[in-house]
């Protein structure tokens, strides 16, 4: 799978991506709030990477900038019950730069015309909330807290969900629902 924006290329991860995405995971800053923030050496991301981001069967994707040719992140989709999950993360070079919303628009068509999901989610810690103010941006709808966690070092994390229905988006974008 390949889909172009103005600035990136979403595309399939494959075996050349490996340094490149290790640098982003194993960075804390990035993974900080993330499902990958346990993943802590380069071993462990090795496994990682063959395991889960060159597997087939899943939704992940690299993204790419057009000027450099570089993975700069990833994004990805967990579905559960005809939802997408999502989850993704830029290196810190990348932060800033609007790349989240914009390969977010991309995603949210693939979700809802390839994948067929009826409703897409995202989560993100309240200690981030650029996180949120992007899927805002996305066109998400704020659903409030979803859950609270203390992590060992004692720090009080909210979980916030926003989520974007196939039925909204189809409005949006100006487009009759299929019967």
């Amino acid at each position: 799978m390949r889909i172009e924006t103005d600035r990136l290329i979403i595309r399939t991860i494959n075996p050349q991506d490996h340094d490149d995405l290790q640098e982003i995971i194993l960075d804390p800053e990035v993974v900080k709030y993330t499902r990958y923030r346990e993943i802590t050496t380069p071993e462990d991301f090795t496994k990682t990477f063959e395991d889960h981001f060159l597997t087939e069967t899943i939704d992940t994707f690299g993204i790419e900038a057009k000027d450099t040719h570089k993975l700069i992140g990833f994004y990805e989709f967990h579905p559960e019950n005809n939802v997408g999950i999502l989850t993704y993360a830029l290196g810190q070079s990348a932060w800033g730069h609007g790349y989240v919303a914009e390969v977010g628009q991309a995603m949210m068509n693939y979700g809802f015309e390839s994948r067929n999901f009826d409703k897409i989610e995202a989560h993100y810690a309240n200690l981030n909330p650029r996180s949120g103010r992007v899927m805002s941006k996305m066109g998400m709808h704020d659903l409030g807290e979803l859950e609270s966690f203390t992590f060992p070092t004692g720090e009080e994390v909210h979980v916030m969900a926003y989520e974007l229905t196939k039925h909204d988006w189809l409005i949006a974008n100006n487009q009759d629902q299929a019967v």
